[in-house]
């Protein structure tokens, strides 16, 4: 039996970016952050043959900043595939994002691999959040678990990935997600469902009073979800504690577009309005979602620009601006400014 020489490139991907939030009422949305930080991840990506391939290195995150101390962290990647160009199984270390809508999924969980947590220790967002560093945290750019891709019929994906034990400072959480584009009936109008289940559980350590032993999260959307336009139904059952406590309804609606001025920019409109004005008992819940959401009424109208160079480089600005109302029909504001630089440099080891 004769086996060809695998393929091996090594890849360095960098990214360095400054994100800097200014909003009132943040104790109702997030602790104000200021990050200034750099991200470094070098592989090797090794391909068996068509089907079967394994990336393989490690990465570090330098952050700058005045709320974390300035550790560098390092974390281990090691993904195995094997797939076509039908369908593709990933086991191992997978990248966040997953094409799910800043509703369910926060943007800053993309950017910054830390765990977030409330200062109850509940987490469920109806606290302060706090952002750590220095525990065995893996949730954000990097997760690990197993990933199913299919790419016949639109684009779609399931995946399950595991957030590191239960710990002193936070509780043991994985997820699981469900989502399907069907990309080939328009670039506009794509039709889209998502789902996303998120549970918190953990007993090895004692919880403060008061603390539910297991809070479960079921969150989705339906309905129209692309680069240019989004149009979604969304709705989340959030389960305090499934034994003792009965689960909170919630749902919205969810529209933002991306609108192109020429060359020079895009306007990016969105507005958030939750099922609460229509019943206070119905409240909107996601536990990863960008916190913003969470409130009744959100309308924001964002700025961003992007570059795109040779050699794998872009550099991007935004301007995230947004006005929200709180359950006691409290204005609240935020002016948040965002500036990465990426670059990726991809070096042929072996021959082709």
């Amino acid at each position: 039996m004769c086996y060809a020489a695998p393929e091996v490139d090594f890849q360095v991907y960098t990214s360095s970016y400054a994100y800097n939030s200014e909003n009132t009422h943040w104790e109702q949305t997030r602790t104000t952050l200021t990050y200034f930080e750099n991200f470094t991840e070098a592989v090797f990506d090794i391909k068996f043959n068509e089907f079967i391939d394994l990336r393989i290195g490690a990465s570090l995150l330098l952050p700058f900043t005045f709320e974390f101390p300035d550790n560098v962290r390092v974390f281990p990647i090691i993904t195995s595939r094997i797939g076509n160009k039908d369908v593709s199984l990933r086991i191992g270390t997978l990248t966040g994002g997953h094409n799910l809508p800043a509703t369910i999924r926060d943007p800053l969980m993309d950017m910054t691999p830390v765990v977030r947590s409330t200062n109850t220790n509940i987490l469920i967002p109806d606290s302060t959040e706090s952002y750590k560093y220095g525990d065995k945290m893996t949730h954000g750019y990097y997760e690990y678990g197993a990933s199913v891709e299919w790419f016949k019929g639109g684009k779609g994906e399931v995946y399950m990935n595991w957030q590191m034990l239960h710990t002193e400072r936070h509780r043991e959480r994985f997820d699981v997600g469900l989502i399907h584009s069907f990309d080939f009936v328009s670039d506009i109008f794509t039709p889209y469902i998502a789902l996303h289940y998120w549970h918190n559980g953990g007993h090895e350590y004692p919880l403060p009073a008061g603390t539910p032993a297991i809070t479960e999260n079921y969150v989705g959307g339906i309905g129209i979800n692309s680069k240019w336009l989004t149009i979604l139904y969304m709705a989340s059952y959030n389960f305090v504690d499934r034994d003792n406590e009965g689960a909170v309804f919630g749902h919205g609606l969810y529209m933002r577009g991306t609108i192109p001025v020429k060359n020079w920019f895009e306007i990016e409109p969105l507005v958030f309005v939750s099922g609460w004005y229509l019943n206070h008992d119905h409240i909107f819940i996601s536990v990863e979602g960008d916190p913003f959401f969470r409130m009744p009424f959100y309308a924001g109208i964002n700025i961003k620009k992007g570059f795109q160079f040779d050699n794998g480089i872009s550099l991007s600005f935004g301007f995230i601006n947004g006005v929200f109302l709180t359950e006691d029909n409290e204005v609240g504001t935020r002016f948040d400014q965002t500036i990465s630089l990426n670059f990726i440099y991809r070096i042929p080891v072996t021959k082709r």
